[in-house]
Parts: structure tokens; sequence; C-alpha cells
């Protein structure tokens, strides 16, 4: 397919790893559609795209997608710019430092990291459809794939910060898996991507109260690794998401992994596990009411 026919949309696309994967891929021709809570930074992350890239066909949806009821507006306000979706990036991501509920009672990180990616995905599969073979890139974090404990999906256990966000994001990748195998028969792929480490606004705003006690020794030294470095280490994690939405070799494929230099690897065993991907669904299902 000729890329200006492509239309790429990009979940919290006006900042950091987003923003850099939306400049990549509208550097190829695709229609991009990026999506933010703000709109003036949504306004000037369009307007520095356009400017950078050289292509005009760049366009904001505001939306948030830590509650259901924003989710299913942002669906609505796309599916009323776009008639097909050739790509769709989940890209917008949680970590907090300190315990917080969704509207909708969730644990947030389970809320953004994991309930949103699958929701908003039904939710345009009518797009998603319309466009033929079309993919879906679930962007995950932290770091190589850990176990994921059923019984620990909303921080039962005890809010534990960073590594409550790492528990999320491998929840994420096995309700990818899942994922995937629900939708082969729509002829949507779904894969997971992980861009690496990157100084973003959600990487500075790490605070003490994030980490465990023993890595709390280790703060200075978090601190001027994710320092601020205008950009370029989101431009470099970004690769991975911008050959996810434009590489041939991911034609046909789904419910694999890929790493941040975009080679295919193995997840723990846990996300392949049926019965942990079924407590994960279940929560999700019992809990958000019908897509």
């Amino acid at each position: 397919m000729n890329e200006q026919d492509r239309t790429v949309v990009i979940t919290g696309g006006t900042g950091g790893i987003g923003f850099q994967s939306a400049l990549g891929i509208a550097g190829t021709g695709a229609h991009v559609v990026i999506t933010g809570r703000n709109r003036e930074r949504g306004d000037e992350a369009v307007e520095r795209i356009v400017d950078e890239s050289g292509n005009d066909r760049v366009e904001l949806v505001v939306g948030d997608v830590s509650s259901i009821k924003g989710i299913d507006a942002l669906a609505d306000a796309l599916a009323e710019r776009v008639d097909h979706i050739d790509v769709l990036v989940n890209n917008a991501g949680y970590m907090g430092s300190a315990p917080a509920t969704s509207d909708d009672g969730f644990e947030m990180h389970f809320a953004v990291n994991v309930l949103a990616p699958w929701r908003l995905t039904h939710a345009l599969l009518p797009a998603l459809r319309a466009a033929g073979d079309a993919r879906v890139l679930n962007i995950t974090g932290g770091d190589k794939p850990a176990a994921i404990d059923p019984d620990n999906l909303q921080a039962e256990k005890g809010f534990r910060g960073l590594m409550t966000y790492t528990h999320s994001k491998s929840t994420t990748e096995a309700m990818s898996v899942a994922l995937a195998e629900k939708l082969e028969p729509d002829g949507v792929t779904v894969n997971i991507l992980f861009p690496g480490r990157a100084s973003t606004a959600m990487t500075g705003s790490l605070s003490p109260g994030a980490l465990p006690g023993w890595m709390r020794l280790m703060y200075p030294l978090l601190r001027l690794l994710f320092r601020d470095d205008g950009g370029k280490s989101a431009k470099k994690a970004a690769r991975s998401t911008i050959w996810g939405a434009t590489s041939a070799e991911l034609d046909g494929v789904t419910g694999r992994y890929f790493d941040t230099n975009s080679k295919e690897q193995k997840l723990h065993p846990t996300a392949y596990d049926s019965q942990v991907q079924d407590r994960i669904l279940a929560v999700i299902e019992a809990s958000e009411g019908p897509s």
C-alpha cells in the first residue's frame, strides 16, 4: 500500500516516545493522528511534526484514556475523523509515584496500561476492519519480560511504585497475546513492542517514593540517567514503534514481542499462560461492561 493511503493513530503522541514515533511515521507520508489530554500541547506537537516531517496530514484528537468514559469518547472522536485505521499504536502509559484509582475504581496503572488498550482497540474495530490487514501495536515498558502475579493485578499486595508500573506492563503483554488470538479472525494483528529506556516527562516525574527501599539509594543516579536530553533518547526509543508501524516484516505476524532493536524475543512464560490471561480478562470484562 502507498504510505500516503495509510492512517496511523498514536495514543499519547504529544510528547516523549509517542511524539518521536509520530514524527518518524509522518516522515513516510502517512496520515498520522495523535491523541493527548492537553489541546495546547497537542497543537504544538502537530505543528512541530508538520514542520519537521514536511507532511501536513497530521491531526490531533484530544482525549483521556484513564477512564472508560474517556476511552469511549476518544474512540467516538476518532471514528468521526477517520474511516479506516491501518495502524493503532497504544502508546499512552501511566507511571505513578503514589496509589491512585481511576473514576471506575481501577488501580490507575491497570486502568491506563491494560484496560485502555483493550477497550480502545475493541471500540475502533470497525475502522481497523475497514483498513484490511490492520495492525495494533501495544507498547510495553519496564525492563525485560517478567512474571505476572494474577493475584496482584491491581496492587492488591501493596503499591510499589516503579514495580507496580513494571508489573502492569507485564500484564499488558499477556493481555496483548490474548487480544491477538481474539482478533485473528478479523484480520487484525496485535504485537508488543518494547522501545527501551528514554528520558521523558513520565520518567522525569519519578520520585523516591516510587522506588522500592533498596532502589532509593540509587535515586540520584536514576535522576541523572533520566535527565532531559532534548528528546534524543526518546527518538532512539521510537525506532521500534516506527519499524512496527511501517515494516513489511510484520505483515501477517501476530501475538509476538519485539525488543528495542526490533528483534523478536520470548515473553515470560506467564504471558502465554491461558489461566493467567483469563484472570486478566475477567477483571476487564466483568468491570467495564460491554465494549
